[in-house]
């Protein structure tokens, strides 16, 4: 759920965020540098994601972090309203770059949390299904990446989008539309993120040390 959030946001507000970009903003050439700057904060968070992991756990720091990507989508909502560009150019980047924050914790950490979940498979019911949980997650992933773009397309033609026009010959109001779109598929992206990661993912700190544990012994009897 997690995964699928995480790409449904961030793939299907490309073509929207281009057009924002190149109507709105008329900063055309901005839109793929703006891009990486949602993931910088993930490369910046690897040489501590292990200490973070160490002290508080995967699951609460990945709660944390899609609480603070929540926020960064709640600040996005806020930039369609500012009158002046660049101003609200600078809040959509203050909301990015918090919503990558949390995006990076969550992306560094969720292969490990992965394997954790075939670990519990095997503390609760005997076997191992790395092989379905894997597949699994590699399926709903390309899920969210084919069927989210197709989705967000349907939404910006309701919006007014015309794809005869091209990128830049979008109406003022349509490129305004946009901007509410980006602004609410990131806030999307990162509420389905916390759903997933807090109220599904059972594997608390706690938990996952006691399970550790029972496996442990139980590998060692074997």
């Amino acid at each position: 759920v997690a995964a699928m959030g995480m790409f449904l946001g961030m793939q299907s507000a490309t073509t929207a965020n281009t057009i924002m970009f190149a109507t709105y903003f008329n900063k055309a050439s901005m839109s793929g540098v703006v891009q990486m700057i949602g993931f910088l904060p993930m490369v910046l968070f690897l040489p501590f994601i292990k200490k973070l992991v160490n002290k508080f756990g995967k699951k609460e720091a990945s709660v944390v972090g899609t609480i603070v990507s929540v926020v960064g989508g709640v600040i996005m909502l806020i930039f369609p309203s500012i009158e002046n560009r660049d101003t609200a150019l600078i809040v959509y980047l203050l909301g990015l770059v918090a919503f990558g924050i949390g995006m990076g914790v969550y992306t560094c950490v969720s292969w490990a949390m992965m394997a954790d979940a075939i670990d519990y498979n095997e503390w609760k019911f005997g076997t191992r299904e790395e092989g379905m949980v894997y597949s699994l997650h590699s399926f709903f992933r390309k899920l969210a990446q084919g069927v989210g773009p197709s989705i967000v397309l349907v939404i910006m033609g309701a919006l007014g989008y015309v794809s005869e026009l091209g990128t830049i010959g979008q109406s003022a109001d349509t490129a305004h539309n946009m901007c509410w779109l980006v602004a609410g598929l990131y806030l999307f992206s990162a509420v389905v993120q916390f759903i997933g990661v807090a109220l599904i993912y059972n594997l608390d700190k706690k938990t996952l040390e006691k399970m550790n544990a029972e496996l442990a012994e139980k590998h060692a009897v074997e």
